[in-house]
């Protein structure tokens, strides 16, 4: 998995960017097909937002998280994803399958006598 972290208008630390890795990497359980996760930052003046894109071969996921200090901010984002991506599964868990066409199931020349 590939993460990209940026930040607008914010000096993020190598320790920050760590913890953040870390976080994302446990939603690798619930999405093993993962392709990249991207990572913005940005700062007012007591707000601080996180926006998380997760790319996987099964869909995108996308959510932003606001707080006061951006560890909560990060946690926040990341549980909300891991909420998306459970919701996703249980969807595509749930579904009901296709029927099979008729002709699909038999073999070329099995019909004559």
């Amino acid at each position: 998995m590939r993460m990209i972290i940026s930040g607008r208008g914010v000096d993020l630390s190598p320790a920050f960017k760590d913890v953040m890795t870390r976080k994302v990497a446990r939603l690798t359980p619930l999405l093993p097909r993962l392709v990249d996760a991207r990572a913005t930052c940005s700062a007012e003046k007591f707000r601080h937002t996180v926006r998380l894109t997760l790319r996987a071969r099964r869909g995108v996921f996308s959510c932003a998280a606001t707080a006061p200090d951006f560890r909560r901010a990060v946690d926040e984002a990341v549980e909300a994803l891991a909420r998306q991506v459970r919701r996703a599964k249980d969807r595509r868990l749930a579904a009901p399958r296709r029927a099979r066409r008729p002709g699909a199931a038999r073999i070329p020349g099995g019909d004559a006598p």
